[in-house]
């Protein structure tokens, strides 16, 4: 099942903005307000600031998936990869873009047991893997990832939209 709240939010921001923007008192455009709320989007996406964020997900170690599931109709075309043992120190990552894909950036979210979150963004080619360490590449990581489930979303880095989700235990 979707989790459709991410959606309404900015269906709603863009209704506002749109709905401000026919009054012509603040100047700006539509095409401006769109790229607007795309930033918005974005900087969420990367953890810079109020907004959609990622999404509402979490990694369930038992059956090697995030539940509820990022996006059924993207997810399934994208493969990642990351430890099916607990780890004892940084981690490898992985995603593997579908040769169709239409993006060339993705930012790369880990969401801790704790709750706080650390991103990076890296270069994708269709048919290729890419890798990122964990905490290494992260900003916002400290040492050592800290014990319990971390739950990996990878975003395109344009629009914020969620491709995959998998995740990794620490000890």
């Amino acid at each position: 099942m979707l989790n459709t709240t991410p959606l309404r939010a900015v269906l709603c921001a863009a209704a506002v903005l749109l709905a401000t923007a026919c009054g012509g008192g603040h100047g700006h455009g539509p095409g401006q307000l769109g790229e607007m709320i795309a930033d918005t989007v974005r900087s969420s996406v990367r953890g810079e600031g109020p907004g959609l964020g990622v999404p509402d997900t979490a990694f369930d170690p038992a059956r090697y998936l995030c539940v509820p599931a990022v996006d059924g109709r993207t997810a399934r075309l994208w493969r990642t990869e990351a430890p099916r043992t607990a780890a004892d120190g940084p981690v490898e990552l992985g995603v593997l873009a579908p040769e169709d894909a239409d993006t060339d950036s993705v930012t790369v979210s880990v969401i801790g047991p704790r709750g706080g979150t650390a991103a990076t963004e890296a270069a994708v080619s269709p048919g290729e893997w890419t890798r990122v360490r964990y905490p290494d590449d992260f900003e916002g990581a400290g040492g050592d990832p800290s014990t319990g489930v971390h739950t990996v979303v990878w975003s395109d880095t344009g629009s914020g939209t969620p491709l995959t989700c998998d995740g990794f235990e620490a000890v």
